[in-house]
């Protein structure tokens, strides 16, 4: 590993992983230098923290060092910045490169345009519920090299594995690797959607024979996705006779192909559409675990809920809100759009991922919103792609959206965030702008009761 051959080390970005990763080199014996183009206080206080372990950090840094053996980059780093690296025959890789060669158990590795964070949880919920010790890190939460300094043991490692990140692997290698769905996402950064798909195949590179790839049934027109040299199978609903893998007919959830078949009658009532499909990846990821089938099929009955997710925060004088802040892409938006009913007020807006945003215009056109409120930095985007249809309202920022949205809703509306972008406009991330919206939600209904 190029990690390990090399020691004067670069590390791009002073986020969460890149302050991980360069701590984790620092120990190995590298020499670190850090450089983000940023200089906050989040930042000075990580740099601070870095520099007892011998770590040079330089903030608000724009010209990169070239004199460097090996560079680590953050996820999104921009392909121009790595580029002269690159062409000096200097390895780029990222962090999951890094902290995977020192796993020692098995790895599943779920990646897909949305539903990772789900699908990885409950993984890992599903394993822990049949005794055995699982960890669930990367992008979810906790950086991979911090875990594995830390000392803590488990059985399989669950990681949520980005785009971003597969570009910068060499050896990565999962022994399960998930493939959930796949839309228009970072087309900013990765220039098309044929590069998007491309970096996303990358989780295959490194499989044999003696490994797994779990496909959704919507992923069987991208030939580049199925060229695994493991065992491929599928999920969804209503596979194909051909198919082997996990399917759903009903209320009949029944696995064949691949060692003995089996089938169990579950309970779908309440779910969305996509929570079922999620729910069967990673009942698919625990049967081919070993997990019994009774314990693995039990993930229907109590599966982990995350915030952000077409959560129901509250209903406000009979309107139900509802905070979907997560659904940062197009794909994700027409999703939350078709699992409300009823009279709908939709919040969408913030920074744009260059999308062509034709589908979800025919979305919801089909779903008929009686209120749409554009916002954010994006806001005009959005009017001109859905103006003409549908009766659209345009205000500056999100908190301006809620606040008219709020007052024109009747009881049995529903009000929902499904922004369809970014929100590092307005918000430090998803997660802050959903708690915004949590927070004006219930400010409202202190106001109500």
């Amino acid at each position: 590993m190029p990690g390990k051959k090399s020691k004067k080390t670069l590390v791009i970005g002073l986020g969460i992983s890149g302050k991980a990763v360069a701590a984790f080199l620092a120990r190995r014996g590298h020499e670190v230098h850090v450089v983000d183009s940023s200089s906050d206080e989040v930042l000075q206080q990580r740099a601070a923290e870095l520099s007892t372990l011998g770590i040079q950090v330089g903030l608000g840094v724009k010209d990169l060092p070239l004199d460097v053996d090996l560079v680590v980059t953050s996820p999104g780093i921009p392909p121009l910045l790595l580029a002269p690296y690159r062409e000096k025959k200097i390895p780029v890789v990222g962090e999951l490169e890094i902290g995977c060669n020192e796993i020692q158990v098995p790895i599943v590795a779920v990646t897909g345009t949305n539903g990772k964070s789900t699908v990885v949880t409950n993984i890992a919920e599903g394993l822990r519920q049949a005794g055995r010790k699982a960890a669930a890190i990367g992008n979810l939460g906790t950086p991979i090299t911090e875990w594995i300094d830390s000392g803590r043991q488990a059985d399989v490692v669950v990681i949520e594995v980005s785009s971003y990140q597969l570009e910068t692997i060499e050896t990565f290698h999962p022994h399960i690797a998930v493939i959930l769905n796949i839309a228009p996402d970072h087309l900013g950064h990765h220039g098309s959607m044929e590069a998007y798909v491309a970096a996303k195949a990358r989780i295959l590179q490194n499989q044999t024979i003696e490994d797994v790839l779990l496909l959704h049934r919507s992923l069987s027109d991208f030939p580049i996705l199925q060229k695994t040299r493991g065992r491929l199978f599928w999920y969804g609903r209503d596979l194909k006779v051909s198919l082997d893998g996990l399917t759903l007919t009903g209320n009949q959830l029944a696995w064949r192909g691949g060692g003995p078949e089996w089938s169990r009658g579950v309970n779908t009532e309440g779910y969305f559409p996509h929570d079922v499909e999620n729910i069967m990846a990673c009942v698919a990821v625990l049967a081919t675990l070993g997990v019994d089938v009774d314990q693995a099929v039990r993930l229907f009955e109590h599966p982990v809920r995350l915030p952000h997710r077409l959560e129901l925060v509250a209903a406000v004088g009979g309107v139900t809100y509802i905070n979907d802040s997560k659904a940062t892409n197009a794909h994700a938006a027409i999703a939350a759009l078709f699992s409300t009913e009823g009279p709908l007020i939709w919040l969408v807006g913030g920074q744009g991922k260059g999308e062509d945003l034709a589908e979800l215009a025919a979305a919801a056109r089909e779903r008929k919103p009686r209120r749409v409120v554009c916002f954010g930095q994006d806001r005009h985007r959005f009017r001109d792609a859905l103006a003409g249809h549908l009766p659209v309202e345009v205000k500056d920022s999100l908190q301006m959206a809620f606040a008219w949205a709020s007052g024109a809703a009747a009881p049995g509306d529903t009000v929902l965030l499904a922004p369809a972008s970014a929100s590092f406009d307005e918000f430090n991330s998803f997660e802050d702008r959903g708690e915004h919206f949590r927070k004006w939600v219930h400010e409202l209904e202190a106001r109500s009761s």
